[in-house]
């Protein structure tokens, strides 16, 4: 886990990858049939005006708690979890994908919900009716519940792939994204500031949204292939900048210090100009070769004999024994016996 894998250990199957991209695709064909009914004035007009009616409006400034709780579908508030998240799992993995695929789906996202935004031209519940292409205002799609759905979602879905989430964890974890999900809608509707149709229509763009990165994630070498052959020259540019990312996010391997030799080898080998050889000091630690013959250059090392223990003669407190208090001398080589005769 905190070790640098390769990229393509990490992909998956090819038919992940066309599951994933099957469901974007029905996604994204779900919101173009919502626009056009909602083009021609077919009967998700009469929907929005419906559900808009459930609750009256009271205010723009009547809706404390709901307008809190609406904070988190804001863009400030879910995209900052989502690149600390991103940047976690990157330096944990020694590699700049969870990131990317973080920073350039998000990106992605805001592009498609804009330009539907600017073609939709539709107005809010506060300030007019659920008809297209009538005013100046741009809520088709929601952005709110497609940053709930994609960013929580592709945070979740990071977590699951690269991080160590238990089975129970991502179950709650999936729920609460779910959940969110729905607060947002049913919020929205009751605040008056989005139709019915711009929230499902946002969130199935977020889910599609989120696909797509799963699957480009899943064929990330792919990717980079298809990539590479789209940039053409223009690669240099993409690895340099990528080689710019990649050194405040990932950490650099440290170094293990080589050991150095024996400091006795080290003094024999500098008087004698031989320089050291680190595979005669490893099989001279192998108990399984023969020992080297010893070098003629460097002169016979002559052991130490073993020291013969001597008596020695006891402190002036000790208590002498009966034969040094007879004045009588004791032999060296065995201070057991008396030298001279007996008294």
């Amino acid at each position: 886990m905190h070790g640098r894998v390769s990229e393509t250990s990490r992909d998956e199957s090819s038919d992940a990858r066309q599951g994933l991209g099957w469901v974007a695709i029905a996604l994204f064909v779900g919101v173009l049939v919502i626009f056009a009914d909602l083009a021609r004035g077919g009967p998700l007009l009469h929907l929005d005006a419906w559900t808009s009616g459930i609750w009256t409006f009271k205010g723009p400034y009547d809706y404390p708690f709901a307008d809190g709780v609406d904070r988190i579908g804001q863009r400030l508030i879910c995209l900052p979890l989502l690149f600390v998240v991103a940047y976690v799992l990157s330096r944990r993995l020694r590699s700049i994908r969870p990131l990317v695929i973080a920073v350039g789906a998000t990106f992605a996202l805001n592009f498609v919900v804009g330009i539907l935004k600017l073609a939709s031209g539709r107005e809010s519940p506060r300030t007019g009716g659920p008809e297209l292409f009538v005013g100046d205002n741009v809520l088709f799609p929601s952005g709110h519940t497609a940053n709930v759905i994609f960013v929580y979602g592709l945070l979740v879905a990071l977590l699951f792939r690269y991080g160590d989430v238990r089975v129970p964890v991502r179950r709650l974890l999936v729920a609460g994204v779910a959940f969110i999900g729905v607060l947002m809608t049913v919020i929205s509707v009751y605040r008056h500031t989005h139709w019915l149709s711009d929230l499902v229509a946002g969130a199935m763009i977020g889910g599609a949204m989120l696909q797509i990165s799963l699957a480009a994630d899943a064929g990330w070498s792919e990717v980079v292939r298809r990539l590479k052959r789209i940039a053409g020259p223009g690669w240099v540019v993409v690895q340099w900048v990528v080689s710019l990312l990649r050194r405040p996010v990932v950490p650099r391997a440290r170094r293990v210090p080589e050991m150095a030799p024996p400091k006795a080898d080290a003094a024999v080998d500098a008087a004698d100009g031989t320089p050291g050889d680190a595979s005669g000091d490893a099989s001279r630690d192998s108990t399984d070769e023969a020992p080297r013959p010893p070098d003629p250059r460097r002169g016979a090392r002559v052991a130490p004999s073993p020291r013969t223990p001597h008596a020695t003669r006891p402190g002036p407190h000790a208590p002498a024994s009966p034969r040094h208090r007879a004045g009588r001398p004791l032999d060296s080589r065995h201070p057991e016996k008396v030298v001279g005769p007996p008294s």
